[in-house]
C-alpha cells in the first residue's frame, strides 16, 4: 500500500512537470487547428529543434539521477534513489526556465478547447508516468541486484522525448469527442442563417482575403449594417461563431472570409454560408504543399462561381477561368492616374462610367486593387453611389500586419507579418523602396509552397535584390538558403546580407542599424506552425 502511495506520487509530480515544461506545445496544437498531423508535421521541420531538445533534456535527466544514485548508494537504495529524484527535478525547473526565454510568435489562447485539452494529455501523462515507474519497479524487484536497483528508474527519462507524441494521442482523443461538439455547434449556425434574410458575402482567394473583407466592410457601412468574420476566422467554426454571436442579429448584411486547406472546404463553407454574392481575388502557389498544385488550387476556390450570384473576380483570374455569365473581372485596369506615396495611395477609381478620385492610407498597388474589387462589388451588387463608396474609402484604417505602416522613435516600421505570398511580397518591397533613407528586409522565406518552395524563394530573393535595401536579415535555416541564392544570384551585395536564428536575433541585429528616417520591412513574420 505505501509504495503503491509513493508511485502515485511520483507519477503526480512528474507527470505536472512533463505538461508544464511542454505547455508551449499546446500553443503549436492550437495553431495546428488541434490536427495531429499538422503538428507532427511542424514537430519534424529541420528549423525546430524542440524534439532535439527535449532528447538532450532525457540524457541529461538520465545521466544525472543515475550518477547521483549511485554515489549516495553507500545509504542505501531507498534513500539513494530519493536523493537521485532532486538533479531530476531540478533540470526539469531548469529546462523551464530556458524554455521561457523563447516565447510562440502566437501566445496560446486559453479557450475552453485547450483547457480540455490539457486535462486530457495530463491524465495520459500521469497514466504513462505510473505505468513506467510500476514496470521499473517491477524490474528492479525481479533482478534483485542493488547496482541495477539504483539505475532501474534511469530509463523513466525517456518518457520526455515521448511527450508530444502523448499530446498527439490525446489530441486525437478529444477530437472524436470536439468535432462532434463543432458539428453541433455549425449545424445550429446553418439554421440560423437558413432562418434569416441577410444578405451574406463571401470573400474567397489565396491571397488578400482579409483585406478586402475589412475594405468592403468599411465601404458597407456607409450605407448598411454589416458584420464580417473577425481577423482570420475562415473556418466553418470561426463563422459559426460570428453567426452565433449577439451583433448578427441587428445587422443586414454579413461578410464571411473562406479558407481552404484542402479539397472540399470551399463547398463546404458554401453549403453552409449560402453566400448571395462574392470577391475572388485570385490564387497562387500558396497552399500548393496541400494541394498538390497551383491548378487544383484553382479548382477549388472556384467552387465559389457554382454558390454566388454575382462573383467580383481579380482581373488575373480572366485568362484562367475563362468567360463566366456570373463573373465580374475587375483590378488595376479599372484604377488611373495611381500615385504611390510613402504613406498614402492616391488614384482614380472608375466605377462603371463614374470616375472617382480617392485617396487611402493603404499601401501599394495591391491595396488600390483590393479597394477597386470591393467598391465594384459595393456598387454592382449593393448598388451604392460613387460619393457613398468614396466616402467609405476615406475611412479604411490600416490592417494590422497586411503592409501596415507604423513609426517607432523616428524610423518606420512596414509590418507586413502576415503575407505569406510572392505577389504580396513584391508589393511590400516596392512600398519599402520609395523611403529615402536607409532601408531593410527582414524575412524567414516564403512557405507552404510545396515542390516550388525553393523556386519562389530565389524569385523573392531576386526581387530583394532588386529593391535597393541596404540591409537583408534572413531568419531561420530552411528557406533562408533559397532567398540568398536567388538574392545573389540576382546581382545583391554579399556584404548586406545578415543571417540569424529567430526575430529575436534580428531584432537585436536591427537596433545597431535602425536610425531615424529609415524603415525596416518585416516580410512574412509567421505563426510557429503553418
Amino acid at each position: 500500500m505505501v509504495e503503491t502511495l509513493e508511485r502515485i506520487a511520483a507519477s503526480l509530480l512528474c507527470a505536472t512537470l512533463f505538461c508544464v515544461i511542454t505547455v508551449k506545445m499546446l500553443g503549436a496544437m492550437q495553431q495546428s487547428g488541434y490536427k495531429g498531423g499538422t503538428f507532427l508535421r511542424w514537430l519534424s521541420q529541420k528549423e525546430n529543434m524542440l524534439f532535439n531538445r527535449l532528447c538532450v533534456l532525457a540524457l541529461c535527466l538520465a545521466l544525472a539521477s543515475a550518477i547521483t544514485a549511485l554515489c549516495f548508494s553507500f545509504l542505501g537504495l531507498k534513500t539513494a534513489l530519493l536523493i537521485s529524484a532532486v538533479p531530476f527535478t531540478a533540470l526539469l525547473f531548469l529546462y523551464l526556465y530556458a524554455d521561457s526565454k523563447r516565447a510562440l510568435k502566437v501566445p496560446l489562447v486559453k479557450t475552453g478547447r485547450v483547457k480540455r485539452l490539457f486535462v486530457c494529455y495530463f491524465f495520459f501523462t500521469l497514466c504513462l508516468c505510473y505505468a513506467y515507474i510500476a514496470f521499473l519497479g517491477f524490474l528492479s524487484a525481479w533482478n534483485g541486484s542493488l547496482l541495477y536497483g539504483l539505475i532501474a528508474y534511469v530509463p523513466f527519462a525517456l518518457l520526455v522525448p515521448c511527450l508530444p507524441f502523448v499530446l498527439t494521442f490525446s489530441g486525437l482523443v478529444m477530437g472524436v469527442f470536439e468535432n462532434a461538439r463543432n458539428k453541433k455547434f455549425v449545424k445550429r449556425a446553418g439554421q440560423v442563417l437558413d432562418e434569416t434574410k441577410i444578405t451574406r458575402v463571401a470573400i474567397v482567394g489565396s491571397y488578400g482575403k482579409t483585406s478586402v473583407k475589412n475594405i468592403l466592410s468599411t465601404l458597407l457601412l456607409e450605407k448598411y449594417k454589416v458584420i464580417a468574420t473577425p481577423e482570420s476566422y475562415n473556418t466553418p467554426l470561426g463563422i459559426a461563431k460570428t453567426v452565433t454571436s449577439a451583433p448578427f442579429t441587428q445587422s443586414e448584411i454579413f461578410i464571411a472570409e473562406m479558407g481552404a486547406r484542402k479539397t472540399g472546404d470551399i463547398r463546404e463553407l458554401c453549403e453552409l454560408v449560402k453566400p448571395d454574392c462574392a470577391i475572388f481575388t485570385g490564387v497562387c502557389a500558396q497552399h500548393i504543399r496541400s494541394f498538390g498544385s497551383e491548378e487544383n488550387v484553382l479548382l477549388e476556390k472556384s467552387e465559389i462561381l457554382s454558390a454566388a450570384k454575382l462573383v467580383v473576380c481579380g482581373e488575373t483570374l480572366k485568362e484562367k477561368l475563362g468567360a463566366k455569365e456570373n463573373a465580374l473581372f475587375v483590378g488595376l485596369s479599372n484604377v488611373q492616374d495611381l500615385e504611390l506615396l510613402q504613406t498614402e495611395t492616391r488614384f482614380t477609381l472608375r466605377l462603371g462610367e463614374e470616375k472617382i478620385r480617392v485617396s487611402t492610407r493603404l499601401l501599394g498597388k495591391a491595396a488600390a486593387e483590393n479597394i477597386a474589387l470591393a467598391a465594384a462589388l459595393a456598387h454592382e451588387y449593393f448598388k451604392m453611389s460613387a460619393e457613398e463608396i468614396a466616402r467609405g474609402i476615406a475611412k479604411i484604417e490600416q490592417i494590422p500586419h497586411r503592409l501596415q505602416l507604423l513609426e517607432s522613435g523616428g524610423a518606420y516600421i512596414l509590418d507586413d507579418g502576415y503575407n505569406c505570398n510572392l505577389v504580396g511580397a513584391k508589393t511590400a518591397l516596392e512600398a519599402l523602396a520609395r523611403f529615402e533613407k536607409g532601408k531593410c528586409v527582414v524575412t524567414p522565406g516564403i512557405v507552404e509552397c510545396g515542390v516550388l518552395e525553393e523556386e519562389i524563394n530565389g524569385e523573392l530573393g531576386a526581387a530583394i535584390a532588386g529593391s535597393g535595401a541596404d540591409k537583408i536579415i534572413l531568419v531561420g535555416e530552411t528557406l533562408v538558403g533559397a532567398v540568398k541564392t536567388g538574392y545573389l544570384q540576382a546581382g545583391g551585395a554579399s556584404e548586406k546580407l545578415c543571417l540569424v536564428k529567430d526575430l529575436e536575433a534580428a531584432k537585436v541585429e536591427l537596433a545597431g542599424w535602425l536610425g531615424a528616417g529609415d524603415c525596416v520591412l518585416f516580410l512574412n513574420d509567421l505563426p510557429d506552425v503553418i
